[in-house]
């Protein structure tokens, strides 16, 4: 009651004086927190990986180097067009391999070619998974930093006058904030050769750098996300929305021309737009990039027929025998629960702590992938960032209600614990599930 009472009084409160800059102490706990908590997750879930897939016949290698990582490690290797995955001579490899956009295998071959000189064996799958893991723990260090601005916009008005987080306020959101992340389904496939960890490092330090109103960090980070993958849209959507945004504060207030703000959407498209404009000119004989995301993995807008088609055939495990079949309603759940999500997260909007930035990215990224037909049993992995972005602000309260008062404040820590290790257990069984038991690809 009382943080709701002080909620209601936010339009009244003063001006907060600007932040001061935090103890080096104070700064490094942040990132110490966050990747540490990733890498206990990272060990701890490997473990359980390797172990059921090894009851199933299988090594963790092989699990690792499954689907999508097969795809990016072979562009790494040979380029677009330099190896075969059908028979049929006339079945070019490009109508399928321009759908994974080239920012992953550019870093892995760069990684892994002075392990190739020196004859490592397996060199370019050791270097991806060598860019995904630095590319998970920066997005660790991202989501903690995403999750502190959100804690000071959720703070009651009153309390933004106080001091900066004390340490211990810092460990814990971030420790929440990674828990969140690495702790969720199929969130293993950060630290496989997929583009996960990298996209979501940048787009979640470009929607840091965007609540900061760093525009041209913002925008350079974008970039880099449209290299990765075409989700990254989302963000130079918001970019477009916040440019609108600067442009009339300042037609209000003329203080100074939000230069920045208006060139970050065409500098985070740029990216996009430069691969785009050269896959087209590759698959041209069958109508360019979409032309080929369609033939190659049945993937184009149809404004969600697939995915109620999906859900109406796959509603529930009619046999739980069949692990094939637990698995697509584990993906009709998944666009269900996130569909639920999309709708709860208008609360935190709406109360502003939620910021329109990240609730409006994680929005169109899950619009994009519930409106669109593919492989519907990907549904899980695809949506995992906006998972991340639209859960953040109830796990950041969930430690401002543990922290909140010293009585009953164990008891309180101890159930926001209980309900991270729970997450982490689904999410870990989830992901053993669809990529171990799962026959066909996520």
């Amino acid at each position: 009651m009382a943080i709701a009472e002080a909620d209601r009084l936010e339009e009244s409160a003063p001006t907060p004086p600007p932040p001061r800059r935090p103890s080096r102490r104070r700064a490094a706990a942040v990132p110490g927190a966050a990747v540490l908590t990733a890498v206990v997750l990272a060990l701890l879930q490997g473990w359980a990986v390797a172990a059921w897939a090894e009851s199933d016949g299988e090594s963790l290698r092989d699990v690792l180097g499954k689907w999508d990582a097969g795809w990016m490690t072979q562009i790494a290797e040979f380029g677009y067009s330099g190896f075969s995955v059908s028979p049929d001579p006339a079945e070019r490899v490009e109508w399928q391999s321009v759908a994974f956009f080239p920012a992953f295998p550019v870093l892995v071959r760069i990684v892994s070619s002075p392990l190739a000189v020196f004859g490592v064996e397996d060199a370019t799958f050791l270097g991806g998974l060598m860019v995904s893991a630095v590319a998970s723990l920066v997005l660790a260090w991202g989501v903690a930093c995403l999750a502190l601005e959100l804690w000071q916009r959720s703070r009651p008005a009153a309390a933004r006058l106080l001091p900066q987080p004390s340490v211990r306020t810092r460990v814990a959101v971030s420790v929440a904030a990674a828990v969140l992340a690495f702790g969720a389904p199929m969130s293993f496939l950060y630290w496989m050769p997929f583009t996960e960890a990298l996209f979501g490092a940048l787009a979640v330090w470009a929607l840091v750098m965007m609540l900061r109103q760093r525009y041209l960090a913002a925008s350079l980070l974008t970039l880099g996300a449209g290299l990765t993958r075409i989700t990254a849209i989302a963000l130079v959507l918001t970019l477009c929305v916040a440019a609108v945004v600067e442009l009339w504060q300042w037609s209000r207030r003329r203080t100074r021309f939000p230069l920045a703000a208006l060139l970050a959407p065409a500098i985070g498209y740029a990216g996009t737009a430069l691969y785009l404009a050269w896959a087209d000119r590759q698959v041209a004989d069958i109508g360019g990039y979409f032309a080929a995301q369609k033939r190659g993995w049945s993937s184009h807008v149809d404004l969600g027929a697939a995915s109620w088609r999906w859900l109406r055939e796959h509603p529930y495990p009619r046999d739980t025998s069949d692990h094939d079949a637990v698995a697509y309603v584990l993906s009709s759940w998944s666009i269900v629960l996130v569909a639920v999500l999309c709708v709860v997260s208008l609360w935190p909007l709406l109360r502003r702590w939620l910021p329109w930035q990240v609730w409006l990215t994680a929005i169109l990224i899950a619009g994009s992938v519930l409106g669109s037909d593919g492989i519907m049993h990907a549904r899980p992995r695809l949506l995992l960032m906006p998972v991340l972005l639209l859960l953040l602000p109830f796990v950041v309260r969930a430690v401002q209600w543990a922290l909140r008062e010293r009585r009953g404040r164990a008891l309180r820590s101890a159930l926001v614990a209980s309900a991270g290790a729970a997450w982490c257990v689904l999410g870990c069984w989830v992901f053993c599930w669809m990529l171990i038991e799962f026959q066909y690809g996520i």
